[in-house]
Parts: C-alpha cells; sequence; structure tokens
C-alpha cells in the first residue's frame, strides 16, 4: 500500500503532466468559451504555481522583472471600463509571469516528464496534420474552437489556423535546440517538415528565413559582415535607378508587383489584408506607446486609437483591424507603457544566462526571438513561456 507521502508524490506527478499536456496544446478542448487559446493551460499555471510556491520553491531572480507588468495589469483591470478585455489582457500576463516560473520548476523537478511529453507532442501533430492533409482537412475539428483553411492553404493540425500549427511547430524547434534531448535534431527536422509543407504558412517560412539570415550573421566574421553592409547599401541605392523603368509594362505578374513596390513601396500592404493587419497592429502600437510618453495606455483603448490615427494618415487602408492588437510587443508597450519594457529585460537576461559563453548564440536566439515577437502572437500563447523557462534552465545548469 502507498503511504500518504507517495499517495501525494503521484497525484502531483500526474498533475505536472496534466499541465504540461494542456500548455502543450492550448487550443484543444472538449468545451468552448470562445476564444482559440483556451483557459485551462492559464488556470492550471496558476494553480501549479501557488503549490509549487507553498512548498517554498524560489522565485527565480531573472523573472522577478515579469512580476511588475503582471501588477501593472491588475491595476489597469480595477480603472478599466472594458471588463472583458481587461480580463483578457490580465490573464495574458499573468502567462507571462507564471508559464515561464511553473515550467523551470517542471524542469528541475520532473524534466523527463517535459521530455518525453514534447516528443510525444511533436508526433501527435504530425499524425493528426496527415490525417488531414490526406483525408480531410476538418479532422478533429470538434476538439477546437474553430477551423480557418481553405483548399488552396495547409492544414492546422491542433490548431485553429496553418498559421497556428506553423508558430507550434517553430517555437516546438526553439525549444527542443535549447534542450540537451535525445535525438533533438530528428525531431526539429520533422517540425521544419511539418512547417514547410504541411502548414504551409507564409509568415512561419519566412521566420524560418529570418532565422536563417541571424544564423549566417551570428557565423559571420566581422570583415565579412562589413562587406554585407556595403552591399546591402548598394542594394537599396539601385533601386532608385529601377524606377526609371518601365517593369510593369513587360507583363509579367512579378514585374508588376516590383514596379508597385519600387514607385510606393508601401503598396505592398495594399496585396494582402493579412500583411496589412499585421502591419499596422506594429506601427500604430509602438506610436501610442510613443504618443502617450511611454505611459500606459490602458485596456480596450486600442480601437479608440485607430479609429482616430486611421483618417489622419494615408498609408494604411481604412479597414485595418482595429479590435485587437495583432502583436505581441506591440500589445505590451501600447496597454503598460514603459513598464512593459520589463517582459523583454527579463528574456534578454535568460538569454544571458543561457548563451553567456557564446555570444553569437546570444545574437542568433536574441535578434530572432525579438524579432518575431513583434509579430502576430498572442501573451497567452503558451510556448513562448515555456521557452523562457527552458533558456533558463539551461542558464542555470551551465553554471
Amino acid at each position: 500500500m502507498l503511504n500518504s507521502y507517495n499517495k501525494g508524490k503521484v497525484f502531483f506527478g500526474f498533475f505536472t503532466f496534466v499541465v504540461v499536456i494542456t500548455c502543450l496544446f492550448p487550443y484543444v478542448t472538449l468545451y468552448s468559451f470562445g476564444t482559440d487559446l483556451q483557459p485551462w493551460s492559464i488556470c492550471l499555471i496558476m494553480i501549479y504555481s501557488l503549490v509549487i510556491l507553498f512548498y517554498h520553491f524560489y522565485f527565480p531572480k531573472v523573472l522577478l522583472f515579469l512580476i511588475i507588468p503582471f501588477f501593472t495589469a491588475l491595476f489597469l483591470l480595477l480603472v478599466s471600463n472594458n471588463f472583458y478585455d481587461s480580463i483578457r489582457s490580465l490573464l495574458g500576463y499573468a502567462s507571462v509571469l507564471f508559464i515561464p516560473f511553473a515550467f523551470y520548476s517542471i524542469l528541475l523537478r520532473n524534466k523527463g516528464v517535459l521530455f518525453f511529453s514534447l516528443k510525444v507532442s511533436t508526433i501527435i501533430y504530425f499524425i493528426v496534420a496527415l490525417i488531414q492533409f490526406f483525408y480531410d482537412k476538418y479532422f478533429f475539428s470538434f476538439l477546437l474552437n474553430r477551423i480557418s483553411t481553405t483548399d488552396s492553404r495547409g492544414v492546422t493540425s491542433l490548431t485553429p489556423e496553418p498559421t497556428f500549427y506553423g508558430l507550434v511547430c517553430l517555437f516546438l524547434i526553439l525549444i527542443f535546440l535549447s534542450l540537451e534531448i535525445k535525438n533533438r535534431n530528428i525531431y526539429a527536422l520533422l517540425l521544419v517538415f511539418q512547417i514547410l509543407f504541411l502548414a504551409q504558412s507564409s509568415m512561419v517560412t519566412l521566420f524560418l528565413f529570418i532565422f536563417l539570415g541571424y544564423y549566417f550573421l551570428s557565423k559571420m566574421k566581422v570583415k565579412n559582415f562589413f562587406f554585407l553592409l556595403l552591399f546591402s547599401f548598394v542594394l537599396f541605392f539601385s533601386f532608385f535607378y529601377l524606377k526609371e523603368f518601365n517593369l510593369d509594362s513587360r507583363g509579367v505578374r512579378i514585374f508588376e508587383i516590383l514596379s508597385m513596390v519600387l514607385k510606393s513601396p508601401m503598396n505592398i500592404l495594399m496585396l494582402d489584408a493579412s500583411i496589412n493587419d499585421r502591419a499596422s497592429a506594429i506601427y500604430f502600437s509602438l506610436k501610442g506607446f510613443l504618443d502617450n510618453y511611454f505611459l500606459p495606455n490602458g485596456f480596450g483603448e486600442y480601437a479608440n486609437y485607430v479609429g482616430w490615427e486611421l483618417p489622419q494618415q494615408n498609408v494604411f487602408p481604412p479597414d485595418s483591424t482595429r479590435i485587437r492588437i495583432m502583436s505581441y510587443y506591440g500589445g505590451v508597450f501600447f496597454e503598460l507603457g514603459f513598464y512593459g519594457l520589463f517582459i523583454p529585460l527579463s528574456y534578454m537576461l535568460c538569454m544571458v544566462k543561457a548563451y553567456k559563453y557564446s555570444w553569437r548564440k546570444f545574437f542568433l536566439y536574441f535578434g530572432f526571438i525579438n524579432t518575431i515577437l513583434f509579430s502576430a502572437i498572442p501573451l497567452t500563447f503558451t510556448f513562448v513561456g515555456i521557452y523562457i523557462a527552458c533558456l533558463l534552465y539551461k542558464g542555470e545548469r551551465s553554471l
């Protein structure tokens, strides 16, 4: 018979496994709350965090900076007139604080559970995506709030959209590369395959090329870097001479697009609504951050701000998305003001600890993660916090 101590240990181990699974499949639910990312993961994470804090598990110093944005968000909730949006935002900042803390604890106490779950989840996402690709794109849709795809787009696996599926795969790659997991390169290659051939997300494919760009820069010698910089300047100024050629008269679509971009670079925003929405979210959120003198704008104010700003400019079309901020850092800076700067500061310190013996790797991962976090990644996206926890664990193990 198990004594009470062993029973508690078994129960806590099972609870840890449930927490990990809900965070690795954040879109899956049997009951939908009307949102893509379900609240199960953050609710369980907060319970888990309270339990380990009760048993005197210390809070890592570099994560203490994340307490400031959380309490700022809590204060803004109390003074906000938009309760629903405020609760959603508060849950986002709770995710930013508690997910790295909880998963750092899991890595120290039960890393085998996380390592096993990472491998299994990679395979599950892959199998479901294969079934959708060859049989039915809406396979397992009953487990999700919605599925949005078309015959010309990729599959979604256990996420609502191909882009979200691609983001899950991308962060799983980063997590595998940050941990000493057996056969991690094989799993990383399998995830790259899923991005390119199953999810087929143009945004995440672009992120892969950005990663390669940072990778080659990190391997480059200083002398070669200056040559690349010189070449970039020459290429940039050569575009002004190309303006003189009537490229759109050639009757080739790529020339027409190139001609449009050369005559007015911002016309690229008119070619694709999703590009426009993402670009406008970054622009208006950062502009709002600056216009308010780095002070918090609060929750639910973005729509009013964009509604006021759109008629006063001629870059973004009037139908640009104004309901929510489609940018991780953009949303943080707009809502919290300079208090939001503690989030990238904490992330930077975790990377410094993880790659303190290799400035090239620090440049690679610091540049990449801070680039993509300006994109349309939700605050409640659990994989960001898991990745930060892995970096913190990596830094602690290398001491």
